[in-house]
């Protein structure tokens, strides 16, 4: 799991450095706070996901999730796609960082945000 989160904030520099200006919520950016709930038993899963989902809810112009080559969507990015689909929230799935960047550009371009 930690190489997963390194490798999502590197791909987040990248698109915020792409992106200047733009903001983007990584929740692999707060697994700390993320392990300390859950291990000191103050969250549990399902508790961290549905807030993850009403962050997406309240802040978010669209969700962006890298399922890199090999992987698959599972686990807590399937839960965040699959709550961005019922709520019609524009999503992108994504291998590369350059299949990434060139969705963002099309979305913000049209003013789909």
């Amino acid at each position: 799991m930690t190489q997963n989160c390194d490798a999502i904030k590197l791909i987040a520099k990248r698109l915020r450095e792409t992106f200047k200006g733009a903001e983007f919520y990584v929740p692999a950016e707060h697994e700390d706070f993320v392990h300390i709930a859950f291990h000191d038993h103050y969250l549990n899963e399902k508790e961290i996901l549905e807030i993850d989902c009403k962050i997406i809810d309240k802040g978010c112009d669209a969700v962006i999730v890298c399922v890199p080559e090999g992987d698959e969507l599972q686990g807590g990015r399937k839960i965040e796609y699959d709550f961005a689909v019922k709520n019609n929230i524009p999503i992108v799935v994504f291998k590369r960082t350059d299949e990434a960047i060139n969705w963002l550009t099309h979305f913000i371009m049209r003013g789909d945000f």
